[in-house]
C-alpha cells in the first residue's frame, strides 16, 4: 500500500495557519450605539395593494422606486405608481393611497417572442424622478421595450407624448439603473441595448446636446452596477461597482467607483469624441481597515444623498467583502470636498495591453487637464479652447490616448476615519437609512461613532432575484 507523502502534514499546518491569520485579520464588529426589538414602538402600518389587483396578489407588489416630495410618499412598482399623503396617514393602519395611476405594457405579445418569461413581461417602473417642480418623470420596462411618461406631480395624469426609455431605463428590472435632473436635462445611467452589453452614461431631454459615455470600452464601464447619482457644483456624480480592469491579475474582482462629467460638457468634436463625454473622470473608492495587511471591503451596495456630518456635506455608503471572501459588511462616510480633491490626483494609464496601470507625470498631461469644466480653472485660462466649443474642454491633441488615460485616477478619496464607522463580520448588508430622529443630537454623538445620527437598517441576508431571471 502506498505512503502517503511527508510532505502532507506540513500543507495541512500551513493551510490551518493560514486560516487563523485571515479570521483574526478580519476587524472586530463595533458596538451598536442603538439596538431596537421594535417591543414597545409604535404599531407599523403595512401596504398590501389594491384589492382588485389579481397579478400582486400572486408575485406581490415589486416595488422598485421611492420619492418623497414635501410630505407626500410616490411608490413605483410594477404596473402602478402610487401616491401616499403621509400626513393622513394613521399609525397601526393599513396605508391607502390618496391617488395613483396605472401604466400597463403594451408590448406583451413580443415579450413572449424573445424567450422571455411571464412575471418579466410587465411594466416595471424604475425611473421615477421630478422633471421640475410640477413634473414627474417615470420610465418603464414594458416588456423589454423601455419607454417614459411626463406626469403632473399632484395629479399623475400624463403630460405630452411618450419619450423613448433607451438609456434612460434598462430592458430588464433587474438590471441597475439611476437618474437625476440637473439644470433641466436628465443624466440617466444603466444598460442601453437588450443584452445589457452597453453600459452608458447619458444626457438628455434639455438644452444641451445629449452626450454618452464610450461604447463597449472596458476603460470606461465594465459590467457596471449603478447605486446613485448625484448634483454637486459644476458636475454630476455616479456612484457604482464594476469589475476591476487596472487589477486583473486578481481575477474578476469587483470595485467600487466614483464617477463624474461636467454638466457644461458640449461633446467633444467630428475628429474625436462626437457626441461622447469630453469629461467624464472616475476614481476608485476606497473603504477599507488600515494595518499591516489592508483590508478591503470593495463592493458598494448602497449610499445615502448628502448628510451634514461636522458642518460638511458626506455620504454614507454601506460596502460588502468580494462575494467569494470572507462574508463582511462596513459602512464607510466620504466628504464630497474630498472627493473633488480625489479627482485632482494623478491620472494612470496602460501603455501596452497586458500592461500595467502606472502613474502619469505631471509633465505628460495635457492642458487643460483632461476632465476640466470649461471656463473654469485651467480651462478657463486656456487659449487652446475653441470657440466651437463655448461650454466644454478642447479635444486632447492626442484624443484617443488621453481619453484612455484620463479616464482612471491614480488617488482615492478616503473615508474621514481612520476605520469604517461600522461593520459586520457574518453576513452582508445592503442598505443605509438615516434616522436623524432615532439618536441623539448630533453634537453630543463622539466622533467614532455616527456623528450625523445615522441608523443602519440590518437587511441581510441580501434578497434573491425571482425566479428565472
Amino acid at each position: 500500500m502506498p505512503r502517503a507523502p511527508h510532505f502532507m502534514p506540513l500543507l495541512l499546518l500551513l493551510l490551518l495557519l493560514s486560516l487563523s491569520h485571515t479570521q483574526a485579520a478580519f476587524p472586530q464588529d463595533p458596538l451598536p450605539l442603538l439596538i431596537s426589538d421594535l417591543q414597545g414602538s409604535s404599531p407599523l402600518s403595512w401596504f398590501r395593494g389594491l384589492e382588485d389587483d389579481a397579478v400582486a396578489a400572486e408575485l406581490g407588489l415589486d416595488f422598485q422606486r421611492f420619492l418623497t416630495l414635501n410630505r407626500t410618499l410616490l411608490v413605483a412598482a410594477r404596473d402602478h405608481v402610487f401616491s401616499f399623503d403621509l400626513q393622513a396617514q394613521e399609525e397601526g393602519e393599513g396605508l391607502v393611497p390618496n391617488k395613483y395611476l396605472t401604466w400597463r405594457s403594451q408590448d406583451v405579445e413580443n415579450c413572449a417572442v424573445r424567450g422571455k418569461l411571464t412575471d418579466e413581461c410587465y411594466n416595471y417602473i424604475r425611473v421615477l424622478v421630478p422633471w421640475d417642480s410640477q413634473t414627474l418623470l417615470a420610465c418603464g420596462t414594458n416588456s423589454f421595450s423601455p419607454v417614459c411618461r411626463s406626469y403632473g406631480i399632484t395629479s399623475l395624469q400624463q403630460e405630452g407624448e411618450e419619450l423613448s426609455g433607451q438609456a434612460r431605463c434598462p430592458f430588464d428590472a433587474t438590471q441597475s439603473n439611476v437618474a437625476v435632473f440637473a439644470e433641466g436635462s436628465l443624466y440617466s445611467a444603466t444598460a442601453a441595448d437588450f443584452q445589457a452589453s452597453d453600459a452608458v452614461v447619458y444626457r438628455s431631454l434639455g438644452p444641451q446636446p445629449p452626450l454618452r459615455s464610450a461604447k463597449y470600452d472596458s476603460k470606461w464601464l465594465r459590467e457596471p452596477h449603478f447605486v446613485h447619482a448625484l448634483e454637486h457644483g459644476d458636475h454630476v456624480y455616479f456612484f457604482f461597482r464594476e469589475v476591476s480592469v487596472e487589477d486583473a491579475r486578481l481575477g474578476r474582482v469587483q470595485f467600487s467607483r466614483v464617477a463624474r462629467v461636467c454638466k457644461r460638457d458640449m461633446g467633444g468634436s467630428p475628429r474625436a469624441l462626437d457626441r461622447h463625454w469630453t469629461s467624464f473622470l472616475k476614481l476608485r473608492l476606497n473603504c477599507s481597515v488600515p494595518g499591516d495587511s489592508t483590508f478591503y471591503f470593495d463592493v458598494l451596495q448602497a449610499l445615502t444623498g448628502p448628510v451634514n456630518l461636522h458642518g460638511r456635506s458626506a455620504l454614507f455608503g454601506v460596502f460588502t467583502t468580494q462575494t467569494n471572501s470572507i462574508p463582511g459588511s462596513a459602512v464607510c462616510a466620504f466628504y464630497l470636498d474630498e472627493i473633488e480633491r480625489g479627482f485632482e490626483g494623478k491620472f494612470k494609464e496602460q501603455r501596452s495591453l497586458d500592461g500595467a496601470w502606472t502613474p502619469v507625470s505631471e509633465d505628460r498631461v495635457p492642458s487643460p487637464r483632461p476632465g476640466s469644466c470649461a471656463g473654469i480653472g485651467g480651462a478657463a485660462l486656456s487659449p487652446s479652447c475653441p470657440r466651437s466649443l463655448p461650454s466644454s474642454g478642447p479635444p486632447p491633441a492626442r484624443p484617443s490616448r488621453t481619453a484612455a488615460v484620463s479616464t482612471f485616477k491614480g488617488s482615492s478619496p478616503q473615508p474621514p476615519s481612520s476605520r469604517p464607522r461600522a461593520g459586520r463580520s457574518s453576513g452582508r448588508l445592503t442598505a443605509p437609512s438615516p434616522r436623524t430622529s432615532s439618536l441623539p443630537d448630533s453634537q453630543s454623538l463622539p466622533w467614532p461613532l455616527f456623528a450625523s445620527g445615522l441608523f443602519i437598517d440590518c437587511l441581510s441576508p441580501c434578497p434573491r432575484e425571482r425566479s428565472g431571471r
